[in-house]
């Protein structure tokens, strides 16, 4: 499954958006709803019928876009009543958006005269406040001084915009662009925290747009900041010129992500067509809302192995980087000793000297040097280096070997989240990685139930038996198979441990029922032919200190098989382990 960035509505969207909504400029105020106390539909008439305006201020959901169809209405919060009190008989006068701002300003003509709703899309400090130029009249979410002393919003106080602390993309010069390039933040972290309205998507795509890889570290990407303010203009032309093309992306038929052009952050998803940004909008927030509690659990626990699982790649490469430096660890000695030996041939100042190498058969060597330090202390320079790479060969390797087995546990929960088929399960997976230290958070919720391990029902009446998670896995080995009992596994590939237990010796059916299970939950489960590998249990080992899940085995017979599922043990229901 490609990593999906979660979309969220950044400067650009809401500027798509806001172009659809002046569309309708001129219309009528025609009634209030309430789907749910957190969002409002206004009903706008025109000559071309009632458009419905959304708006939601969810912590998880907020935004704002025309909708096609209203859900049914709860009643009327004081704001909704608010609403209807004071727009009856109003028209839309104007639609505004400060550049890249998350702020949507509806400008109403009102017997009362100018009235202004104001959607602030800013996550789970999103609002909808209601002004007439001068005062707060009323919000959908009201904020004392105790929640924020900063910025209340409350009836009868000045309303006073969001802060807008970072310069947006049309305000930011390339010099200021490239100070930006320094420290060890990935790239698109650092254009988010630093450009106003630019979420993370945009942030990945303006990275992307430069040739650049989003998770390369800020001050790595110096030398490419011209190219990074050239992407952020290509972006910010797109909305002063409102050449937006909205699309949404799907994935395993659901709509996944959206944005108001194309981007290269979802190559990898299928991009639908739609009509309007809005269209796009309503399509993912369908889908997204219809997931329910175990989607929703699924996708917060990929994405936090994800990043698990990059922060280890990332210190594998910076630790075998490291093992390769540390192979120069007797060519430093041998530079200090031969400065020492020759410590008259460097001049004061010099920046590199050449002396004969007595292990090289009488041959030349340079030596680099620091300009500031004597040829003594360069010597002792070079001796601390050989002391640095020699601790780092003596503890670089152990390091090494503890970071491959937490990816490859990582990678194994990965596969265990897809399959996993009840809340009760990913928070015994996420209880797994918290235990190993490899998620910083403990689950969310206890499990409910042991429901054990999966099985199914082989030819010749054996049983396939399969752990979901990386304990259960060395339970599943362990402590449910016997002996003699054919333990199964994708080979090179991470994946749950399947135990094959029959009454003698295991049919070739049975075998290859059970290896297609083993293929189907592993990382290979959407490709045509996987290699399992199959091996009488005794033959599996558990590494002294290992983390859950990871063993070691001799004597396999490996086949190939297209990954499938055989029917459940038990007519189809789950049967407990133990």
């Amino acid at each position: 499954m490609p990593e999906i960035i979660q979309p969220s509505i950044d400067g650009l969207v809401l500027a798509s958006i806001a172009r659809e909504l002046r569309a309708h400029v001129g219309a009528r105020f025609a009634g209030v709803r309430q789907p749910d106390p957190q969002a409002v539909v206004l009903a706008l008439r025109d000559p071309g019928g009632i458009a419905h305006l959304y708006g939601s201020i969810h912590p998880r959901t907020a935004r704002v876009h025309l909708t096609t169809r209203p859900r049914a209405t709860e009643h009327l919060t004081p704001f909704g009543q608010l609403l209807r009190s004071r727009l009856t008989h109003s028209r839309l006068d104007g639609v505004e958006q400060p550049p890249f701002d998350r702020v949507l300003r509806l400008r109403f003509d009102a017997l009362q005269g100018p009235l202004t709703m104001i959607a602030e899309i800013m996550g789970r400090y999103s609002n909808m406040i209601l002004t007439d130029g001068r005062v707060v009249l009323g919000a959908l979410k009201v904020v004392t001084p105790r929640m924020s002393p900063r910025r209340p919003v409350l009836p009868g106080r000045p309303y006073v915009p969001p802060p807008a602390d970072r310069p947006g993309p049309d305000q930011l010069d390339e010099t200021a662009l490239c100070a930006l390039c320094n420290g060890p933040r990935p790239i698109w972290q650092q254009l988010m925290g630093a450009v106003l309205g630019v979420g993370p998507v945009l942030a990945r795509e303006v990275a992307l747009r430069a040739g650049v890889d989003p998770q390369t570290p800020a001050g790595d990407a110096a030398a490419a900041c011209e190219r990074l303010h050239a992407a952020l203009r290509e972006l910010t032309d797109i909305a002063r010129m409102e050449r937006f093309s909205p699309v949404a992306y799907e994935h395993g038929g659901r709509t996944v992500a959206f944005a108001a052009v194309p981007l290269r952050v979802y190559a990898d998803l299928s991009p639908l067509p739609v009509a309007s940004m809005s269209e796009a909008l309503e399509r993912y927030y369908r889908d997204l809302t219809e997931v329910g509690p175990l989607e929703e659990h699924r996708r917060a626990l990929q994405r936090a192995a994800r990043g698990a699982l990059q922060q280890r790649e990332h210190a594998l490469e910076e630790n075998r980087r490291a093992l390769d430096e540390s192979a120069q660890a007797e060519r430093y000695r041998l530079m200090g000793d031969l400065l020492l030996a020759y410590a008259g041939h460097a001049g004061p100042g010099a920046d590199s000297v050449v002396v004969p190498d007595h292990t090289a058969g009488g041959s030349e060597i340079t030596i680099a040097l620091d300009p500031g330090l004597t040829a003594v202390e360069n010597a002792r320079l070079y001796f601390r280096r050989y002391a640095k790479a020699r601790a780092a060969a003596r503890a670089v390797p152990d390091r090494i070997a503890r970071l491959e087995d937490e990816t490859l546990a990582l990678r194994g929960a990965f596969v265990q989240i897809v399959t996993a088929e009840s809340l009760d399960d990913l928070s015994e997976i996420e209880g797994d990685l918290a235990h190993s230290g490899m998620l910083r958070s403990s689950p969310r919720r206890r499990p409910v139930t042991k429901p054990g391990p999966r099985r199914f029902c082989a030819p010749g009446g054996a049983t396939i038996i399969v752990g979901r998670s990386a304990r259960e896995n060395d339970h599943v080995t362990f402590h449910i198979a016997a002996p003699d009992d054919l333990w199964l596994h994708a080979r090179g590939l991470a994946g749950a441990h399947v135990v094959l237990k029959t009454a003698g010796i295991p049919s070739e059916e049975a075998i290859w029922a059970a290896a297609q299970v083993a293929a189907y939950f592993s990382e290979g489960r959407e490709a045509g032919l996987v290699a399992v590998d199959c091996v009488a249990r005794k033959h599996v080992r558990k590494p002294r200190g290992a983390t859950p899940g990871t063993v070691t085995y001799s004597e396999e017979r490996t086949v190939r098989v297209t990954p499938a599922l055989p029917p459940r043990s038990g007519d189809g229901q789950r049967v407990g382990g133990g």
